[in-house]
């Protein structure tokens, strides 16, 4: 027998997550991890990877939408399968076993446009209003920044070089939090410093007085779960609409794509958003923040 699937999946893992090219954070080694555990394995794990073609694709993306798996989930466990397949390569780098992967023939479902739930602002203060101050101080600053969970949960009190942290009206963003752990963000465009209107700062400045270490911490690193329980009691659909309420409102107000790209912690859009500097100008990024505000009252 020759290498078999589970072999390589094995390998690529490992390969992710030690490789000194942009590795696969903690996150995303999960979730590939789960894929192979609980679909890749037990239907493709034995075979050998050299008799793995379309033919065996498209019995296996069968198998998957028969699983009741949502069409995003199906294409995203059958990539893995391609990455892994495509991972077998020779001492020169070349791959062992090359494929022309037939997607009409594979016949995976279609990904229709994804459920994008967003937030209001009325939405926004009557979840500030019920909720302790922790909460409510995590609701401000999610809607005021457009921060990711991960970013705002990692922030801590004071300046530092390698760390997130809240001082004087803005959050500088250097790690973002994964189950308690500190990681790199999300990409290169993740590092940067978000300012904060007026109303939101001045409420976060003083959650943060007489505290230390982690904003939303005690000690430790704050538990996103137990946040995103009491989250959904509110009926707000996940954080991540927060940050879909902040580009909106953003939007609105007319502010240039490349610096809503810089606050969001997006790669550039062109080339000339490199030529843009307006994300270094400092000044301009605070009075383009106060100017219009965050979007709800408080």
């Amino acid at each position: 027998m020759g290498l078999t699937i589970q072999s390589a999946a094995d390998a690529w893992l490992t390969n992710l997550e030690t490789r000194k090219r942009r590795p696969a954070k903690p996150a995303t080694l999960a979730t590939f991890r789960a894929y192979v555990r609980a679909h890749i394995g037990p239907a493709l794990g034995k075979q050998d990877v050299a008799t793995v073609g379309n033919a065996q694709m498209r019995e296996f993306v069968a198998q998957l939408a028969a699983k009741k798996l949502a069409p995003k989930t199906v294409l995203e466990v059958s990539n893995a399968v391609r990455q892994i397949v495509a991972s077998v390569v020779d001492q020169n780098g070349d791959e062992l076993f090359p494929r022309k992967w037939n997607s009409d023939f594979i016949d995976a479902p279609v990904v229709e446009k994804q459920n994008q739930p967003s937030v209001t602002s009325e939405q926004i203060e009557q979840a500030i209003a019920k909720a302790t101050e922790a909460d409510a101080v995590l609701y401000i600053l999610l809607a005021s920044s457009g921060l990711r969970i991960g970013e705002a949960l990692a922030l801590r009190i004071g300046p530092s070089e390698t760390s997130s942290y809240f001082s004087e009206a803005a959050v500088t963003v250097h790690t973002s939090l994964w189950r308690r752990r500190e990681q790199d963000p999300k990409t290169i465009s993740a590092f940067r410093t978000v300012e904060i209107a007026g109303p939101a700062a001045k409420r976060i400045a003083e959650f943060a007085k007489g505290r230390s270490g982690f904003l939303f911490g005690n000690g430790l690193p704050p538990s996103e779960s137990a946040f995103r329980d009491r989250l959904s009691d509110t009926g707000i659909q996940g954080f991540h609409s927060a940050r879909r309420f902040r580009t909106t409102w953003l939007r609105k107000n007319r502010v240039q794509e490349d610096l809503i790209r810089f606050w969001l912690g997006h790669s550039e859009g062109s080339v000339t958003d490199g030529y843009s500097k307006l994300n270094e100008d400092v000044e301009y990024r605070r009075e383009v923040a106060e100017n219009i505000g965050i979007g709800f009252n408080l």
